[in-house]
């Protein structure tokens, strides 16, 4: 059996070398498109993982010629693959685009998807684009499949595979984190912004050290705006993770991270910025008022979010400075962190695993 798995993006890759590690099990073959955690587990990524670094409506439309590019390039390396499953992961706008255009290989390739398309916040037409050009989805959330099961796609939810990892928890420690995103655009977007914050904090907030966490493509230029020997950047996966799990607080870019946070119990602030003509986008179509997932799901404020112009060193200085203070509102933020964690897996199983029994290999 040959299996080809698409992961343009960090959190992508992460569920896809989970995937891997049951594949490989099983001596299936794998190729296709990933990053370290993939590479980790054995995949040479046809393409590098950082050609995939622009998000927001604004930032991919100018980059549109090379995605073009990308595009044939890996349609056709997956026709010259043939393979018998195609797993695409996240990515939506990418995913379904390349599958759309292998729909002749159907009768041969089984396509999968991991990671439903946010239908319920916004672009609700993907879900019956999703069930034309799919065989089955998996989701992360327990809501997710009802919106793709109506237009006939076979939805499962599995969860994610970060609440299946058993860690120990550590000491907590006066440590403030501060994560800037996961692609290029997004980092410059937000550290604008943030280059301030992380400063004012550095100066203001005694007895507490502060670290950037990022990825190693990312040191450098993290490196060049914040240019602070007190602050330090750490990218080595293992150091993030057990910071991660002994912070005081994390001050985080809107995404996936915030799901790993919650996990690891880490009082949270989500903040975020983009270009002018993707915020008023988003503002128009967009359906839900809040970024987090936690949030939407409660239909309230559980994670303090600073998006847009609200992302400004006065509103976020401050609400740092009440989280490191309060107790009470920390304490209560977890309690809420720690009844999602127990919802974020079917039947406490092992997600990759799940998707293996479905999928009958």
């Amino acid at each position: 059996m040959k299996v080809v798995i698409l992961a343009t993006e960090p959190s992508g890759d992460f569920l896809g070398s989970e995937l891997m590690k049951i594949f490989n099990k099983k001596n299936i073959s794998i190729e296709g498109v990933g990053g370290e955690l993939m590479r980790r587990q054995g995949l040479k990524s046809w393409i590098s993982i950082n050609k995939f670094n622009a998000i927001g409506i604004y930032e991919v439309m100018i980059r549109i010629f090379k995605f073009i590019k990308l595009l044939k390039n890996i349609e056709k390396k997956i026709r010259k693959s043939n393979p018998d499953i195609l797993f695409t992961i996240d990515s939506p706008s990418f995913s379904y685009r390349i599958v759309s255009r292998l729909q002749d290989l159907r009768k041969n390739t089984q396509f999968i998807h991991y990671v439903a398309p946010t239908v319920w916040a916004w672009k609700s037409y993907r879900a019956k684009i999703f069930a034309k050009i799919y065989d089955k989805i998996f989701t992360l959330f327990d809501f997710e499949p009802q919106y793709f099961l109506k237009h006939g796609l076979d939805a499962k939810f599995v969860g994610h595979p970060i609440f299946f990892q058993k860690m120990k928890s550590l000491k907590r420690k006066k440590i403030i984190l501060f994560f800037p995103g996961s692609r290029t655009v997004e980092i410059k977007n937000n550290m604008k912004k943030l280059r301030e914050i992380i400063l004012t904090c550095s100066l203001n907030v005694k007895g507490f050290k502060i670290y950037i966490l990022t990825l190693k493509q990312h040191v450098k230029l993290i490196e060049k705006l914040v240019d602070n020997q007190r602050i330090k950047i750490v990218s080595d996966l293992k150091v993030k993770h057990n910071l991660m799990r002994e912070s005081h607080l994390a001050v985080a870019a809107s995404g996936s991270v915030t799901l790993e946070l919650i996990k690891y119990e880490t009082p949270t602030i989500v903040f975020y910025e983009t270009h002018w003509l993707t915020k008023k986008l988003i503002k128009l179509l967009v359906k839900v008022k809040f970024a987090s997932i936690i949030n939407i799901i409660h239909k309230k404020m559980i994670i303090p979010e600073f998006l847009f112009e609200d992302f400004n060193t006065r509103n976020v200085i401050k609400e740092i400075n009440k989280w490191l203070n309060d107790e009470d509102l920390r304490s209560q933020q977890v309690r809420i962190f720690r009844e999602f964690s127990k919802k974020m897996l079917n039947k406490n199983v092992n997600p990759s695993e799940l998707i293996i029994k479905h999928l009958k290999i």
